[in-house]
């Protein structure tokens, strides 16, 4: 893993070889890994040291794994937590996440749960931060409404106010027009002229008020731009492997597709996926599907039996991708350049 700082894990597991077995493996993979070996050990070093993720076993002695994520729901905030449970022990894993953990994981005797540990760790930071930057981004556009409104509070406010004072001023004015009317033609066409003045006033103020109309108005175009825009990406992302799980019954060999469908998914949170979708401009919605399947290192072969066409057609489509993305006469891997645009 390339971070300028490793990431810290707490492990509680009361089985000493397993947690060297898993601190092992994980250090391999560039992770801080700490130990403790019953559940109270681990709330306490939990309290002193700040962690990036908790790794707790459901079976120990005393407390137990889904006893300490309770108390540290109890408690408020704890880190992304993922609960290492032992087969037939699913039902306590989706209690436990109930309760706030991200994850969970089955510890199988064959040890492969060891391999599978760095994934779920990736899978449930990368989540984090679809999450954190997804909250940022609402607070932001609270905030955004909510000048908005104060700026147009204030500006209906100084309306008003240059409203009253006009009504007051054309209130005074007839009862002047009613005076002078008496002194004869000069003096009433004086008032005529002032009158006229006083309505040029209103028709301004009337035109300022119907371009901060227009202003409100081009401001929902634009939230409605966000929303077409997103629509969009699930459409031209998603919707096409959904139908197709639809259109299979969601048999077992179709699983490739329930994968791609959550990889889309995050594609189209992820405040990177503008970056992405700039450098996919030209490319068909077929085209783009490929893509997905080239940078995920599926073979020709496993993208045509996915596609159930042959691999002449996933061929034809290669080609066109790395032209259309100016690849043609260069050496350069097309899976590791997919890869690279995020």
């Amino acid at each position: 893993m390339q971070a300028s700082k490793p990431i810290r894990i707490l492990y509680i597991e009361d089985d000493v070889g397993l947690a060297r077995l898993l601190q092992r493996k994980m250090r391999r993979e560039g992770f801080e890994v700490d130990m403790a070996h019953d559940g109270l050990k681990g709330l306490a070093m939990l309290e002193k040291q700040l962690y990036d993720v908790l790794l707790v076993d459901y079976r120990m002695p005393g407390l137990n794994g889904l006893e300490v994520i309770r108390r540290l729901a109890a408690n408020g905030k704890f880190p992304p937590t993922v609960m290492v449970t032992g087969a037939g022990d699913e039902t306590t894993a989706v209690e436990a996440m109930k309760l706030g953990a991200g994850d969970y994981i089955v510890k199988d005797a064959g040890g492969g749960y060891l391999e599978l540990m760095p994934l779920v760790v990736e899978k449930m930071l990368n989540s984090k931060q679809l999450l954190d930057a997804k909250e940022k981004a609402e607070r932001e556009m609270r905030e955004v409404y909510e000048k908005l409104e104060k700026l147009v509070f204030e500006r209906t406010e100084e309306l008003l106010q240059a409203n009253s004072a006009l009504k007051q001023e054309i209130s005074e004015r007839r009862r002047a027009e009613a005076l002078l009317r008496e002194a004869g033609e000069n003096l009433e066409r004086l008032i005529k002229e002032r009158t006229a003045e006083l309505e040029e006033k209103t028709a301004n103020l009337e035109e300022l008020n119907v371009a901060l109309k227009v202003l409100l108005k081009n401001r929902e175009d634009d939230l409605h731009d966000l929303e077409d825009n997103f629509v969009h990406n699930l459409k031209t992302l998603i919707l096409p492997y959904l139908e197709k799980l639809k259109r299979a019954g969601l048999p077992a060999e179709n699983k490739i597709c329930i994968e791609i469908l959550e990889s889309n998914i995050h594609q189209v949170a992820s405040p990177l996926a503008r970056k992405l979708a700039s450098r996919y401009f030209n490319l068909t919605p077929t085209e783009i599907r490929v893509a997905s399947l080239i940078k995920r290192d599926q073979s020709t072969k496993e993208i045509a039996e996915t596609f159930h066409v042959s691999e002449s057609a996933i061929i034809y489509h290669r080609h066109n991708i790395r032209k259309k993305l100016g690849l043609n006469n260069e050496k350069i891997n097309l899976k590791t350049y997919l890869q690279s645009l995020l």
